[in-house]
């Protein structure tokens, strides 16, 4: 079994084996089962119905953004103690809320099935577990993500495709599953198009050197994905072409790709010149490596289905991208 720790809190561990031990005990576990980005929290109805329920659901449940119909960031089911069966104990994600003499928070890989994240919360008070759940949300949350974008990138790239030509001309490698084809490339563009009966997800990645404007990227974003997307991405309508929709403003955040710095972009689109829309994720990363802007793009049509794990996918997807000398 293998543990997690977050500091600085004092964190209770117990249950430790040596390496080779814990290797061949997570081995023989079941396979976990429930939905993407689902956690089922067991808590005493006291507990779930007071400030540490109402903290927990704030902050782990807050609305995903860049969708077109509201969808929370994780799915939330409560469960007291006595109905937390064998079944439910071979759950994806798992957290326990509890009252006890201390504070404490562990966080445990693979503890009834794998892979599985469980994690404990346990403080004197309802208050103070609320404080406890403030003081580390941010940490869990990005933790919890993580694992879940690590397991679905193992799943949907399991049979990459070969890496195309133009992400090598540049550089760059990223594990495109086999079930994307490419639908456009130019000497700095490539499109590529999964398409199904429920729904279709695209993906488009352009280059262009460095230049000294790049400080103000962020503003130049919209504007150069609208100008891609207007000569690449077309409705079905004679004329129409794909734009970000305006009525609801891009979220845009920092972080890095590959050790690069990059700008990440949710949004919604829409298609000028025709009635379909959906929602986009957009890495912008700048590669001074080899002196080059690289903007990937994903985006998704799904009229009749939810569309956060849709984006989940695509997001899992752009993350492998790999950027070499």
């Amino acid at each position: 079994m293998r543990k997690l720790w977050l500091a600085p809190l004092f964190l209770l561990f117990f249950g430790c084996q040596d390496g080779s031990e814990s290797q061949i005990f997570s081995e023989t576990l079941p396979s976990s089962n429930g939905g993407r980005l689902d956690i089922i929290v067991v808590a005493e109805e006291s507990v779930w119905s007071e400030v540490a329920g109402e903290k927990f659901i704030k902050y782990f449940a807050p609305q995903q953004d860049g969708l077109p119909q509201a969808e929370p960031i994780f799915t939330i089911r409560q469960i007291p103690p006595e109905s937390f069966n064998s079944l439910l104990h071979r759950s994806r994600i798992i957290v326990v809320l509890e009252e006890g003499s201390e504070s404490s928070l562990t966080v445990e890989k693979d503890k009834f099935a794998r892979p599985q994240t469980f994690i404990t919360f346990t403080a004197p008070s309802g208050t103070e577990l609320a404080k406890l759940i403030i003081k580390n949300q941010e940490d869990l949350t990005k933790m919890l993500h993580d694992s879940e974008m690590e397991h679905l990138q193992k799943r949907i790239t399991a049979k990459p495709q070969v890496v195309p030509q133009l992400l090598k001309d540049h550089h760059v490698s990223m594990k495109i599953p086999a079930s994307f084809q490419i639908d456009q490339e130019s000497e700095n563009a490539l499109v590529l198009w999964n398409k199904s009966l429920k729904s279709d997800q695209g993906i488009l990645i352009y280059f262009e050197p460095l230049s000294e404007e790049d400080a103000l990227i962020g503003d130049r974003i919209i504007p150069l994905r609208d100008s891609l997307t207007t000569h690449y991405i077309k409705g079905d309508r004679e004329g129409s072409f794909m734009v970000v929709e305006d009525y609801i403003p891009p979220v845009f955040s920092n972080l890095k790709i590959d050790g690069n710095f990059a700008i990440e972009t949710r949004g919604l689109w829409r298609t000028k010149g025709d009635f379909m829309g959906g929602s986009f994720i957009n890495y912008t990363i700048f590669d001074e490596t080899n002196n080059q802007r690289i903007m990937v793009d994903a985006f998704i049509y799904a009229p009749e289905i939810k569309k956060r794990n849709l984006v989940l996918e695509l997001e899992a997807i752009l993350r492998t991208l790999e950027i070499t000398n």
